[in-house]
């Protein structure tokens, strides 16, 4: 399980203006680790970033592509004969310490810099596409966190759809950054991750990561996943499926339904879905408002999985609302953000980034 909790300051609001409608289909979907369903979710409508991109889905009948092998990094880095702890975080009397985890690629050079586009992996012998943002200079020594952005429905791998690679540079390279190619499914011809794409794009996930920890210097203990809409859903997929390889998860817009049980549904008994452990900040327009309930209903899930009350507190950044209680490194909060709609939180990257940078 990722440990780690949020601190920084600052608020924000307004941006991004959503585009299309919400789009009801019948689904007949497989989801890694739990049963076929059906179900007739209504999706997410296609978003355009902050940055004038837009969303998108994309197809794959896959349901049970797999990785082999995972990486495991090298021993934390040390200092003196001790182990580093990274960084410390807390919240509220909660005090997380969470070493550096070097990956294999750490001390290696060679590997290219700067923005990378569709650079490919293959699932079930599908070829699918991400683009990656590496900082220049890159220190082959420094282990970097390692942050994935998703697109909405119908949206473009863009790693600066969150201005990631713009906070990256002015943070002294902390990051690199990857975004994913969403692609259409028979049930649902929009670029999109889930849900009739999740068990691929589960594997798009662990392979990237898995390529990128061997290639480059990745601080395996600061996974982080950010993304809006049906990006958002996916944040939150990857954060109760995979909570044992991410950090903490920023889903936009998001909520975690994939109508059937044993995986990240909130419809379901809170014992037949998935119970992975992660840090969550979900950041939700105001103005978003058919949204709202299946939020609410994901964030509960989180909380009651993560040892949460349902008593709330203010942490940074504003407004946002810490749940109390919660298990240490597993802290939930929800941000509601006044005048927004289904965007982008344009005004608050900078402070959600610095969320990460304080993990």
């Amino acid at each position: 399980m990722a440990t780690g909790s949020a601190a920084c300051g600052g608020g924000g609001s307004s941006s991004t203006q959503t585009t299309g409608s919400e789009a009801t289909t019948a689904v007949t979907s497989t989801s890694t680790g739990a049963s076929p369903t059906t179900g007739a979710p209504t999706s997410d409508a296609p978003i355009t970033g902050s940055d004038g991109t837009t969303g998108t889905a994309s197809t794959s009948s896959s349901t049970g592509g797999t990785v082999t092998g995972t990486t495991t990094g090298a021993a934390p880095e040390t200092t003196s004969g001790s182990t580093s702890t990274g960084s410390s975080s807390s919240t509220g009397d909660m005090e997380v310490d969470v070493p550096v985890l070097p990956s294999p690629g750490c001390g290696l050079g060679g590997a290219p810099t700067g923005h990378l586009d569709e650079q490919k992996t293959t699932v079930d012998g599908v070829e699918r596409f991400y683009d990656m943002f590496v900082p220049t200079p890159y220190d082959a020594a420094k282990p970097h966190a390692l942050i994935f952005s998703y697109h909405g429905v119908d949206g473009t791998a863009n790693t600066n759809q969150f201005q990631l690679d713009t906070l990256s540079t002015e943070n002294a390279g902390f990051s690199i950054n990857v975004a994913p190619q969403g692609w259409t499914a028979p049930e649902w011809n929009q670029k999109h991750f889930v849900p009739f794409n999740l068990d691929a794009s589960l594997v798009v996930f662990e392979q990237v990561l898995d390529k990128l920890a061997g290639d480059y210097c990745i601080d395996l203990n600061r996974v982080f996943v950010i993304g809006m809409s049906n990006g958002g859903q996916m944040a939150f997929h990857l954060g109760c499926l995979r909570s044992d390889r991410v950090r903490a998860v920023f889903p936009f817009g998001g909520r975690c339904f994939s109508y059937g049980p044993g995986v990240c549904d909130p419809y379901n008994d809170v014992a037949n879905q998935c119970d992975g452990a992660v840090m969550v900040m979900s950041v939700m327009g105001e103005d978003d408002v058919t949204r709202h309930a299946d939020e609410e209903a994901t964030l509960a899930g989180f909380a009651a999985r993560q040892g949460c009350s349902g008593a709330q507190e203010p942490v940074a950044p504003a407004p946002c609302l810490g749940f109390t209680g919660c298990d240490a490194g597993a802290e939930v909060a929800t941000c509601r953000i006044p005048g927004l709609a289904h965007q982008i939180w344009k005004d608050g990257l900078a402070d959600i980034y610095a969320v990460m940078t304080s993990l």
